[in-house]
């Protein structure tokens, strides 16, 4: 016998295939819209916080401030600042040059080379043993930190009297060594008391940002290197540098740019006495003055200094990043 087996059929719209592909975007175009969206916060940020309100500041380095306002001059107030900057250095004969530029920019570049070369390579070693689970770690951990947690008004203030005679702490340790506390006002020393505060500020963000770093780290790979016998030095020196390298070449950027940045240290700690002034400093010094001519002078001298200075920091770090491949895991 043969079955019979009825089919229900349905009619179903029959959709244009031609007219919905029509209709949908590509898949580069999709990406490019994502793209698009993400970026708009980012570029919005930097426009509203960043161009909009340095771009009177650039503008500023190109006219001529008088009591009758500003006029345009063109590269006439960027060149007689380089003119007097760069004379200024080079008239650096005896004991004058304490009260020309040379010193400022001395300063200013000293604080990159305290950040790179002592307070990065103590981050780096306090950071590694503490990733040994050495005890009271986190409490270290804390100890480092907490500069970072205080206003930097209070923080400068407690250092500064931590010297003071008769009431400092470490007004002890200065007569040991037989420094005269009134030296401490006057230069080098005053300059050395600076560059000792922002070390031991400085501390803290480093270990937090390099311990994160080390903490991410394949821990087979420490195990591999307990099977080569690897001591801790040349774990330190081939597992934990490389594998951080990243991180590094972070902190030495930031390192770098205290060079243009940093002025609360030395406004705080000793207003610029002592011939403590950084290249920032004298800006902001200029700028809180309000004369049209120390502005446009100012922010010729600003943007001086960051022609100068933002393409050795490029430099910099594309060399140090072509060290040790970047691995991601």
């Amino acid at each position: 016998m043969e079955k019979v087996i009825n089919i229900d059929t349905k009619i179903l719209p029959i959709r244009n295939s031609k007219k919905t592909k029509k209709n949908r975007l590509s898949k580069r175009a999709r990406d490019y819209i994502f793209i698009i969206i993400m970026l708009l916060y980012p570029v919005g940020q930097f426009l509203f916080t960043w161009a909009f309100v340095n771009i009177d500041s650039i503008l500023l380095a190109f006219k001529e401030g008088s009591i009758y306002g500003y006029e345009w001059a063109g590269f006439d107030t960027i060149v007689k600042v380089w003119n007097e900057s760069w004379n200024n250095v080079q008239n650096t004969t005896g004991v004058s040059w304490l009260n020309n530029s040379s010193v400022i920019i001395l300063n200013s570049l000293g604080f990159a080379f305290i950040t790179i070369f002592i307070s990065l390579p103590l981050s780096l070693l306090f950071s590694y043993f503490l990733s040994k689970k050495m005890p009271l770690a986190n409490v270290f951990r804390v100890i480092f930190f907490l500069p970072n947690i205080i206003p930097v008004v209070a923080l400068t203030f407690a250092f500064s009297m931590s010297y003071k005679p008769d009431v400092g702490y470490l007004y002890g340790l200065i007569e040991l060594l037989h420094i005269n506390p009134v030296a401490l006002n006057t230069y080098p020393l005053s300059q050395v008391m600076v560059y000792l505060y922002c070390i031991w500020a400085g501390l803290g963000y480093n270990i937090i940002l390099i311990s994160g770093a080390i903490g991410r780290i394949p821990k087979e790979l420490f195990e591999s290197a307990k099977i080569d016998n690897c001591g801790y030095f040349k774990e330190f020196c081939h597992v934990v540098i490389p594998m951080i390298w990243p991180t590094i070449v972070t902190l030495v950027i930031l390192g770098m740019t205290n060079v243009l940045t940093l002025y609360l240290q030395p406004l705080f700690l000793t207003n610029g006495e002592g011939n403590t002034w950084t290249i920032s400093l004298q800006i902001w010094d200029s700028v809180s003055t309000n004369s049209p001519k120390q502005l446009c002078e100012a922010a010729a001298k600003g943007l001086i200094f960051s022609a100068i200075w933002s393409p050795i920091i490029l430099i910099v770090r594309k060399l140090m990043s072509m060290k040790y491949k970047e691995v991601d895991y």
